[in-house]
């Protein structure tokens, strides 16, 4: 390979690497991926911590057997602990922009959206904020 050929790879490859990284989908990362947003998302995601936007107070113990479930079809089952009681909540999730993510389920009167947007997203990680709280996923 010549000198020359080498220079273009290289400005290519760099070019390549600054625009992936000043675009960014979400603000903590990943830089790159190669798997579309519904992929990564679409999977079984378990709470590793929630912390409180007006305290700052990280909660774990209280969601551990909290389990948000998304298919590719985009219908989702959110099951939880509360009161010793399970509580499951179905319904249909959306990507309403590049970092947004909505829940729409069905609850005593009528329908509830949520809205949250996505910080991190990784095969193994999803980071998501509203006004309230920030929730820390992990799948394995």
């Amino acid at each position: 390979m010549t000198f020359p050929k080498l220079l273009k790879i290289l400005f290519v490859l760099i070019c390549f690497f600054s625009i992936s990284i000043s675009c960014s989908k979400f603000e903590e990362g990943p830089v790159i991926s190669l798997l579309p947003v519904k992929n990564r998302l679409s999977r079984e995601w378990k709470v590793e911590y929630v912390i409180n936007s007006a305290s700052g107070i990280r909660h774990s113990a209280d969601y551990e057997s909290w389990i948000l479930s998304l298919d590719k079809g985009g219908t989702f089952t959110n099951k939880i602990f509360y009161n010793q009681q399970e509580i499951n909540y179905n319904g249909k999730w959306d990507l309403t922009s590049k970092n947004r993510l909505s829940f729409e389920y069905n609850s005593t009167p009528g329908s509830i959206t949520e809205y949250y947007t996505i910080l991190r997203l990784t095969k193994k990680e999803l980071w998501l904020k509203d006004e309230v709280q920030e929730i820390h996923y992990y799948s394995e």
